[in-house]
C-alpha cells in the first residue's frame, strides 16, 4: 500500500511539472521587427546664442519587435549621411516617443565637428530603437536639415606655457594649451619668438596651473625644425629655435612635441603694404584674430610674410580663397580679424 501511494505521488508531481513547463511563453523577436518611422524635428525659434537654452523637439513612431518590451530610443545625429563618421546622440529615452535637445547643445556637437560659426552645415537625424544587447537595432530613415553654427567660448581645461616669448607669465593669455577632448593631452599654437631677440633660440617651461608651483623642462630632441621630448619635474628650461609651433602635450605621459607651422599675418592698404602684422592664434575659438584700428580699404591674409602662402575672398563670400581677391574694409574703424585656415572662413568684426 505505502509503494503505491509513492508511486501515485511522483506520477502527480510529473504532472504539475509538464503543466508548470508548457505555461512558460518565451518572447520570439520578430523576424523583421517594424522600425520606428522618419524622426520629426519642431522647432519655431532661432539657431543662435539668445536661443542656446530653447528646446527642439524629436518625434517618432514606435518600433514593434514582436513581443512586449520596454523599449529605449536613441535620436542620433551627424554630418554624414551615411551614418558612419561623427555620429552623436542628443536624446536617451525609454518608450517615450518624443524627446527635446538644447540648441546650445547642439551648437557644441557642430563646434567639435570643426565647423566654423556662420558656416550652413547639412546635418542628418534618425532615431535608433532597441530593446536589448542580444537584439539587433533598428533605425528610421535619415531626415536632414540645415543649421549655421555659432561663436561660443568653451571652457577647455588648460595648461600653460611660460617663456622669454611672454615674459615668463604663467597663465598669460599668450602662452595657454587646451584639452579639446577633455582628457590628458593638451595642444595650442604658440609663438615661441623671444621678444628682446628675434634670431636667438627661446627657453620656456610647461605648467599645469597659472602659478610656478610646479613645472616641468627638460630636453627636446630635435629633428628638421621639430622637437620631442619628456616631461621632467626637475628639468631645466625647454630650448626650441625661434618660430611658431603646433605644440602637443601629454600630462600623463609626460611627453611633449613641437612641430613648426605657419605663422600668420594680415598686410593690406592700412600699413601700405609694406609687411604682414602678426596674429595671435586663439586656442579656445581654433582661430588667428587680430585687434586694431585699420583704415577703410583692402587687405590680405599671409603665411611667414610672405607671398607664397596668402589667402583673399574672391566674390566676398567669406570663404577663402588661395590668391584670391582683396578683402575689403568699407570704413575705418577698430576691428577684431578672425581667421580659419582650416575651414577657410574669416571674420570682420567692428568693436
Amino acid at each position: 500500500m505505502k509503494k503505491i501511494k509513492v508511486t501515485l505521488f511522483l506520477a502527480i508531481l510529473g504532472l504539475l511539472f509538464a503543466s508548470c513547463k508548457t505555461d512558460i511563453v518565451q518572447p520570439v523577436v520578430s523576424s523583421s521587427p517594424t522600425s520606428p518611422e522618419q524622426v520629426n524635428l519642431t522647432y519655431t525659434g532661432q539657431f543662435n546664442i539668445n536661443y542656446a537654452d530653447s528646446l527642439i523637439t524629436f518625434s517618432w513612431s514606435a518600433a514593434n519587435f514582436g513581443f512586449q518590451s520596454s523599449t529605449t530610443y536613441n535620436v542620433q545625429i551627424t554630418p554624414d549621411s551615411s551614418f558612419t563618421n561623427n555620429v552623436k546622440t542628443i536624446i536617451t529615452i525609454d518608450q517615450k516617443l518624443t524627446g527635446t535637445a538644447k540648441v546650445g547643445d547642439i551648437n557644441a556637437i557642430l563646434l567639435t565637428w570643426n565647423y566654423a560659426a556662420g558656416t550652413n552645415v547639412k546635418v542628418y537625424y534618425r532615431v535608433a530603437a532597441s530593446v536589448s544587447q542580444n537584439v539587433d537595432t533598428v533605425f528610421s530613415s535619415a531626415s536632414s536639415t540645415i543649421v549655421a553654427p555659432y561663436s561660443v567660448i568653451i571652457n577647455y581645461p588648460m595648461i600653460y606655457v611660460p617663456g622669454a616669448y611672454q615674459g615668463w607669465s604663467p597663465g598669460a593669455v599668450n602662452g595657454r594649451l587646451f584639452s579639446y577632448g577633455f582628457d590628458s593631452q593638451y595642444s595650442g599654437i604658440i609663438r615661441i619668438i623671444d621678444t628682446t631677440n628675434a634670431t636667438s633660440p627661446s627657453d620656456f617651461k610647461i605648467a599645469p596651473a597659472p602659478n610656478w608651483d610646479n613645472s616641468w623642462g627638460g630636453t627636446l630632441v630635435q629633428s628638421g625644425n621639430n622637437y620631442t621630448g619628456t616631461l621632467d619635474a626637475s628639468g631645466g628650461n625647454f630650448t626650441v629655435n625661434p618660430a611658431c609651433y603646433v605644440i602637443d602635450v601629454d600630462v600623463n605621459a609626460l611627453t611633449i612635441s613641437l612641430t613648426k607651422t605657419d605663422d600668420w599675418g594680415i598686410i593690406g592698404d592700412f600699413n601700405g603694404w609694406s609687411t604682414s602684422m602678426p596674429m595671435f592664434y586663439d586656442g579656445q575659438r581654433k582661430m588667428w584674430e587680430i585687434t586694431g584700428d585699420f583704415t577703410a580699404g583692402g587687405f590680405k591674409f599671409r603665411a611667414n610674410n610672405d607671398w607664397a602662402l596668402n589667402y583673399g575672398d574672391t566674390g566676398a563670400d567669406g570663404t577663402l580663397d588661395a590668391g584670391g581677391d582683396n578683402i575689403q574694409i568699407a570704413a575705418a574703424g577698430n576691428y577684431t580679424i578672425r581667421a580659419d585656415f582650416v575651414a577657410k572662413t574669416y571674420t570682420i568684426t567692428q568693436n
